[in-house]
Parts: structure tokens; C-alpha cells; sequence
């Protein structure tokens, strides 16, 4: 532990205060000296996450941390950017996000009453506060249609599940979630039955990762998601021995119905029906491979960080070049990992105390989902570390 200053004048607050940094810091990330740049980065990314959420104050992550940046409210970004390293090396803060989400589940549920017909189930906003209501403003479209981040929280969720094995929490706290999300994917999925009696589930009019889309149909990222989604809550209802099997087999039919889209030509995922190489706001398609460890062949995965590589807006968010980073090491193509690994924060983060901004021309100062992501080219990256359904995570500090 970290000696206490010697003086006379320390107050009980400020004693208390240091003791508990003393006590987040026992867990973190070391590099080699010789990357300094890169061991003040590591340090001032986890500096400011943490500085901005407790384990026993259950109100959520939001990118702008305690600054007013996005009106601190939670997207995505928590569960997607921020919580993956937390998971591994603060468990505890973690569990807090995923409890801020079930506190807040009456406000999913309402969501997705608001639509007409009305959804079931739990859609979580897209901009989320104190309430749990959409806080999403009138004017942005997300708030509407980027409905990616329910599955994005059974992530989360499923992943909590996996490294703990805590089955009192998968039944009180994880099942009522993973329930509610798979209940609204059913109720959104629009199903086809082809000439052959094949029955097809589409997802139409959705704004994916890629937020320069408005309106895109069978968004491969949203309905891969939303197929995992679905099996989570399946493996979540065998786990827990719930004798539901009519709707067990219907969350399965419908996550074997969910259309991904292929490309054989290019041997590529298209992002969406009918995309056709517009350029895009951040990482999409090649998300599909970490986090969600969808099954694809070495040439597809590498295809697909190529071809969306050239296709990534140079100033959009730098979680972009970390995602690119972790699928060329986990190719063992340690050159272009090393490319993207320094992209990832040196555009990003600003001296002489390595703030982060949204972008490299600025916007939204200390952004704490570019610290996140940044963080899993680390922990994820070249540490390798993955949450399986399998095998917990043993807590070790990552040396």
C-alpha cells in the first residue's frame, strides 16, 4: 500500500479518500517503460473512468464522466466501451452498472410501449438518467431507432453471468433483463416465410453503430446481437431450470431465423441491405468478432477489418482503431495491431494531463468511452483475455 502523507492536518475525509484510491489502484495494467506515452494513457484512462463511478452508487456511466457532456446520460457506451475492462479488474463497479440497468427496468418496459403497434418487453433507451425514461432529445433520431444497446446489455449481462457464476444474482437480477430484451426482440422482428417454408427474421429500419445511417434494414450488428440476445436468455432459462419451454423454443427460432447478411463476392459482412461502401462514423461490422465472438473464418474477419478500415471517418471516435487493433493481434498480424494500438489514443487524448476528446479535431472533452476502449486493446488486445461461457475468469492484476 501507498504510505499515508505524514502530517498532523490530514482529515478523516481526506484520510478516507486516500485509503480508497490506495485500494482502486491495486488493480490495474503495466507496461513496459519503454512506451511511455503509452503507460500515461493507461493510467489517465482508468484515472478518469474511475473517477467517475463507485460500486455502491448505482447511477450509471455516461461518456462525458461528471462533466455535462452528453448530459451525463448512459448509452451504449457503458456496457460496450466502458464496463469490458471494468469487469476484469474492478468485478464490483461492474456489477454496479448492470444493477443501475435493472434498477430502471420499468423505464425499458415503457419504452417500448411508446411505439405504435407497441413492442413488448424491455427496449432500453438510448439515452438513459436518473428515471430510466428516454432522455434521448426529439430532434435525434437514435432515440427512435438506434435500438442496438438492449442486446448490447444482455452482453453485459451474460458476460457478469460468465465470470461469476453467481446464481442467486443470474436469477434475481440477470433473468428479469435477459427476459425483458428477449421478449422486445421478439415482438420487433418482422418474420418472412419464403417459397421453400424457410422461415426468415428481419430487423428493418434501425440506425446501427454507424450512426450516418438513418433508416437501415437487417443491420448485421443489430440482428447478430439481437440473435445472441435471444440465446442468452434461452441458456439463462436452462441455467435457472425454468419450465417455459414454449417460450425457450421460440426465442431459439427466431435467433436461428435472424438474417445475417454475406457478401460472397467481396467475401465480406455488409453493415446493412443494400449498403454500398458509404463511408462511416466508427467501428460496425468489425465489432462482430470482439465482443461478440461471432463464428466467421480468418479471411472473412480479415477481410472485414480491411474493407471497413478504409471506410472509417478519420475523425471519428478512437474506439474505432482499438477494435481494428484487437482483430489484427488476435490474426497474429502484430504489425497493423501496432498501427491501430497507437492510433487508438494517440490522436484522442490531449497533454499535459491526457484528457480525451471524442475526436481528434475535439468534441466532447474528457470522454471516458474513448478511455474504455482504448483500455481493451490492452486487456482484451494484447493481454487476450476473453469472457467464454465456460470457464470464469480467474481476478489476477494483469502484469
Amino acid at each position: 500500500t501507498t504510505p499515508l502523507p505524514q502530517t498532523t492536518t490530514l482529515s478523516p475525509l481526506l484520510h478516507e479518500h486516500i485509503l480508497a484510491w490506495d485500494q482502486l489502484w491495486s488493480s490495474g495494467i503495466e507496461l513496459d517503460s519503454s512506451r511511455p506515452d503509452a503507460c500515461m494513457a493507461v493510467n489517465a484512462s482508468l484515472y478518469a473512468i474511475l473517477s467517475s463511478v463507485r460500486d455502491d452508487w448505482a447511477y450509471g456511466l455516461a461518456p462525458g464522466g461528471l462533466t455535462n457532456y452528453y448530459s451525463g446520460h448512459s448509452f451504449w457506451d457503458t456496457e460496450t466501451w466502458m464496463y469490458p475492462s471494468l469487469l476484469l479488474l474492478h468485478p464490483s463497479i461492474a456489477r454496479s452498472l448492470l444493477d443501475y440497468r435493472y434498477n430502471r427496468l420499468d423505464g425499458a418496459y415503457s419504452k417500448a410501449k411508446t411505439y405504435t403497434p407497441p413492442y413488448s418487453g424491455a427496449m432500453f433507451p438510448w439515452e438513459s438518467a436518473f428515471t430510466g425514461v428516454e432522455t434521448c432529445p426529439t430532434w435525434a433520431d437514435t432515440g427512435l431507432r438506434e435500438q442496438h444497446i438492449s442486446a448490447d446489455i444482455s452482453l453485459a449481462v451474460w458476460q457478469y453471468w460468465s465470470v461469476t457464476r453467481d446464481h442467486t444474482w443470474l436469477h434475481t437480477i440477470a433473468w428479469p433483463i435477459l427476459q425483458g430484451v428477449a421478449d422486445f426482440i421478439v415482438s420487433r422482428v418482422s418474420i418472412e416465410t419464403t417459397i421453400d417454408n424457410t422461415i426468415v427474421a428481419h430487423i428493418y429500419d434501425v440506425i446501427p453503430p454507424d450512426e450516418y445511417v438513418s433508416h437501415g434494414n437487417d443491420s448485421i450488428y443489430t440482428n447478430y446481437g439481437a440473435a445472441s440476445a435471444l440465446r442468452y436468455a434461452v441458456l439463462a432459462a436452462i441455467e435457472l431450470n425454468m419450465t417455459i419451454s414454449d417460450t425457450i423454443n421460440t426465442y431459439t427460432e427466431i435467433a436461428d431465423a435472424l438474417l445475417l447478411l454475406y457478401d460472397p463476392i467481396l467475401n465480406i459482412h455488409p453493415e446493412y441491405q443494400d449498403y454500398t461502401g458509404d463511408t462511416i462514423k466508427q467501428a460496425d461490422v468489425v465489432l462482430l468478432h470482439y465482443p461478440w465472438n461471432m463464428d466467421m473464418s480468418k479471411d472473412v474477419r480479415r477481410n472485414d477489418l480491411e474493407y471497413y478500415a478504409q471506410r472509417s471517418d478519420s475523425n471519428g471516435p478512437a474506439m474505432t482503431w482499438g477494435m481494428h487493433s484487437i482483430g489484427y493481434k488476435d490474426l497474429l498480424l502484430f504489425t497493423e495491431a501496432s498501427q491501430y494500438f497507437n492510433r487508438s489514443f494517440q490522436d484522442n487524448m490531449h497533454q499535459p494531463f491526457y484528457i480525451w476528446s471524442e475526436t481528434p479535431s475535439g468534441n466532447a472533452g474528457n470522454f471516458i468511452t474513448g478511455a474504455g476502449g482504448f483500455l481493451q486493446t490492452l486487456t482484451h488486445g494484447y493481454a487476450g483475455l476473453r469472457v467464454t461461457d465456460t470457464t470464469p475468469v480467474s481476478y489476477t492484476h494483469l502484469r
